[in-house]
């Protein structure tokens, strides 16, 4: 059919109009490129946000709607300050689409917003500097600003969220919180009747994290949420109508308002409850590798637990915080054990009113009630915390352990074992950081207790006794105990413990101090010691193996031991008895004494143990009656060589370094020596003096008595006076050897007159003999000793022996001069 020429006329007038908006579409999509589009937008960002913009990709769609596409986007954190990061705000891709007719009708309605892989990082400074303030100084809303109504401005239909992450990190007060994994798709629903917007969101986070910037309280918890909240706008009113959604097991629902919410200052009604919480869900916060052994675990129980925060809130203000739980009817059973740890009831309270950002130390926790049935055996407990500044404290714990049940319903650790019963009772109540004003009272009683465990060296066994706590005395007159082959009968009294406990409190001016009163039938060193740990093999490493093997307790310590057998890596001592004190790191040996090497030994003296790294001794030592062989085989040189009953006394002073161990070069001292009905055999020295000088009988020499001084200074040990008697033969010794072997002594070898003509010495004639000899006719022989003790060099010194002969010589001479005078005169005074 024919088109008339009205309806022609009428489809052009219509087609010029569209006609017109393709053209001005088509030349808006050729004009807006990436470039211009960035040219223009980003330069007005940054004048906003004082930030810099970063951008790949921005582009421009028009059909079926007004959609805009950023891909890379980046904002940086704004200048003047440095933070741990450079990037505020990141995403991969952003597109905004923007609906067509209402924009026509002077409205913008967003159809969808979808955020792809957007990152927001937030910081505060340790100065309270954030990188999310506006760093603009451009007037800030002031309250009582009209709300927008439904029928203008800005309205978002739907929101996608893929993969998105959140951090915010207060160093300042020293918290962190990470979100992981968000997803989130939301739909509004403008509701003009009622001037409100309602939201429904589906929600999840595959990881929350929340603790501090070194450790997390809450570590990788999983939450999924279906929630419904609307927006009152004429109220200025956000309402949670329903917010459902699970912590990993964990079900949670939130209700509540958020009042004045566009502005400065919010005020907050919102309360977070878990209906119907059964305790394996709440165990299922706990990070698998904190619950020992939990496969096979399982629970029963009810929960419940409230949150409700009320009041303002705002940059500078938190809304008070109380929260509340309770456990009743809990019970905790490993599969693989025949019992469980049942009749587990706990109720607890924490508040925290409303308060400046930042504000510490205020608010309470209680444990108000804490109680389980442990195999047979009751345990109990309570405690309040207040003023966390400066804690107010009050707990108690009583209750009744059969060790011998516990691998009955906890699974032990391979090597493990634990036997007899601990019952305690203990109350403490006052303000941490005044010990002085705690009142501490109870007992510890112990019956026939072994612990051992598989890192224990050595494990406790037939503990008995009981342990008295009073507000400022730990003690016990009786504790028995045996530590592998060592008994053990202690009895002490630790006064002022308090400061011990509770290290950060307000200094009394007393120290901590402990009496104690020891009696072994034996010890052994071996047994005590918690094991050799690896040597250090960093700087760093060696400085904290240094820190944790130091020998202070942290309290002075007056000691008194009586050990019938005492044994160490290398000796065995019987009768050890002694008393110690230990103060401000200075151990001070009163009197100590063991038998010993078959004789005794006795020493007093001081141990600064204050330097980790050099630790000066200074002490006494006598030495009475001992066997030297047995006993100067272990630290000397000679001492296997020596036979006789040793006597010395001397003061020694040096340095132990980090290891115990002895710096010889800081040791000096003096004393004296003496050895009686000995034997010498064997001794490089005599045995070189034999062979030098033919005596055979040199190599063993029997004695009756050895005497000489000494010191020791500058590494060397200093002998004077060294006088060994072995009847008719005898030594006399004198100068220095070093801690490392050298040797440098004048010798004095005298012989009987009958080996005058058994000598045979290298270089000396025969007739020379005559001056070695005294007026007793023994032979004098003077050495000089080097090289070292295991290989001495000797050298016979005859320049004495030659000096006699000159002088023998020339007095001949002179004594036949005199005799001819001699006769010259007589025959002239001769009578007639």
């Amino acid at each position: 059919m024919a088109i008339s020429k009205m309806a022609k006329i009428w489809i052009i007038i219509i087609s010029v109009p569209i006609i017109l908006l393709l053209i001005i579409i088509i030349a808006a999509k050729l004009y807006f490129t990436s470039d211009r589009l960035q040219a223009m937008v980003l330069p007005r960002i940054e004048e906003t946000t004082h930030r810099q913009v970063g951008v790949k990709e921005i582009s421009l769609s028009v059909f079926p709607s007004l959609a805009v596409s950023i891909d890379s986007l980046t904002l940086s954190n704004p200048d003047g300050a440095k933070f741990d990061r450079n990037t505020f705000i990141s995403l991969d891709h952003l597109s905004i689409n923007v609906k067509l007719l209402p924009l026509i009708s002077g409205k913008i309605e967003i159809g969808r917003i979808i955020l792809q892989r957007p990152i927001i990082y937030l910081e505060v400074t340790k100065g309270g500097i954030k990188n999310y303030s506006s760093g603009s100084t451009s007037p800030q809303p002031q309250k009582g600003g009209s709300p927008t109504s439904v029928g203008g401005g800005l309205l978002v239909s739907d929101l996608e969220i893929d993969d998105g992450e959140f951090e915010m990190v207060d160093n300042k007060f020293d918290s962190r919180m990470l979100f992981e994994g968000i997803n989130v798709k939301a739909s509004a629903e403008s509701r003009q009747s009622e001037n409100t917007i309602v939201i429904d969101a589906l929600s999840s986070i595959d990881k929350i994290s929340y603790g501090t910037t070194k450790a997390w309280y809450l570590s990788d918890q999983p939450l999924k949420a279906d929630s419904r909240i609307s927006y009152a706008l004429d109220k200025d009113v956000l309402s949670l109508d329903n917010v459902n959604g699970h912590v990993r097991d964990l079900p949670i629902t939130a209700t509540g308002t958020i009042a004045q919410l566009q502005q400065t200052t919010n005020i907050m009604d919102l309360t977070i409850t878990s209906p119907g919480a059964t305790m394996e869900q709440l165990l299922s916060l706990i990070p698998p590798d904190m619950l020992k052994k939990t496969a096979g675990l399982t629970t029963s129980g009810d929960v419940k637990f409230s949150v409700k925060m009320a009041g303002p809130s705002s940059a500078t203000v938190n809304p008070a915080t109380t929260a509340s739980f309770s456990v009743t009817n809990g019970k905790i059973q490993y599969s693989s054990l025949p019992k469980s740890i049942t009749n587990m009831t706990m109720s607890g309270l924490f508040e925290k009113p409303s308060a400046p950002v930042g504000a510490t130390g205020i608010g309470n926790f209680s444990i108000e009630q804490f109680a389980a049935r442990i195999g047979s055996n009751d345990i109990s407990g309570k405690v309040h915390v207040s003023h966390f500044d400066d804690p107010l404290v009050s707990a108690s714990i009583a209750g009744k352990l059969n060790l011998a049940e516990i691998k009955e319903f906890y699974p032990l650790e391979k090597g493990s074992e634990y036997n007899g019963i601990i019952q305690t009772n203990i109350s403490i109540d006052g303000k941490v950081n005044n010990p002085q004003s705690l009142n501490g009272k109870g007992t510890i009683n112990f019956q026939n207790v072994t612990i051992q465990s598989s890192g224990t060296p050595k494990p406790i066994r037939n503990l008995n006794g009981t342990i008295t706590i009073n507000n400022q005395i730990v003690e016990s007159k009786q504790i028995a105990l045996n530590i592998g082959e060592s008994d053990l009968n202690l009895s002490f009294a630790l006064k002022n413990y308090l400061p011990l406990v509770f290290p950060r409190g307000e200094k009394s001016g007393v120290n901590p101090s402990a009496t104690v009163k020891l009696i072994s039938h034996q010890l052994r060193t071996m047994d005590l010691a918690t094991g050799s740990p690896a040597p250090p093999k960093t700087a760093e490493s060696k400085k904290t193996y240094q820190k944790q093997g130091s020998l202070l307790p942290g309290f002075d310590v007056a000691a008194d031991v009586a050990v019938d057998k005492l044994v160490t890596d290398k000796f065995s001592f019987t009768n050890a008895k002694g008393s110690l004190t230990l103060s401000n790191g200075i151990a001070d040996l009163k009197s100590f004494s063991v038998n010993a090497f078959q004789g005794s030994i006795q020493t007093k003296g001081t141990l600064d143990l204050r330097n980790e790294n050099n630790r000066p001794f200074n002490l006494d030592l006598a030495i009475n009656n001992v066997e030297s062989n047995a006993l100067l085989s272990n630290f000397t040189s000679f001492g296997q060589y020596l036979f006789g009953k040793l006597t010395m006394n001397t003061k020694l002073r040096g340095d132990l370094n980090d290891t115990m161990g002895l710096n010889t070069q800081s040791l000096t001292g003096d004393g004296l020596a003496k050895v009686f009905e000995g034997k010498l055999t064997g001794f490089p020295l005599t045995q070189k003096l034999a062979s030098l000088t033919g005596a055979d009988q040199l190599k063993v020499i029997n004695f009756k008595d050895w005497t000489n001084s000494f010191s020791v200074a500058n590494g060397r040990l200093n002998v004077k006076d060294l006088k060994v008697d072995a009847g008719t033969t005898s030594f006399a010794l004198n100068g220095s050897q070093g801690l490392d072997g050298t040797l440098d002594y004048a010798l004095t070898v005298k012989l009987p007159p009958e080996m005058s003509g058994k000598i045979n010495l290298p270089g000396v004639a025969g007739n020379l003999l005559e001056y070695f000899k005294d007026k007793d006719g023994r032979l004098n022989l003077p050495f000089h000793v080097g090289g070292t003790s295991s290989n001495p060099a000797l050298q016979l010194d005859t320049q004495a022996q030659q000096e006699m002969a000159r002088k023998a010589l020339q007095q001949k001479g002179e004594d036949a001069l005199k005799n001819k005078v001699k006769e010259g005169l007589k025959n002239l005074f001769k009578k007639p």
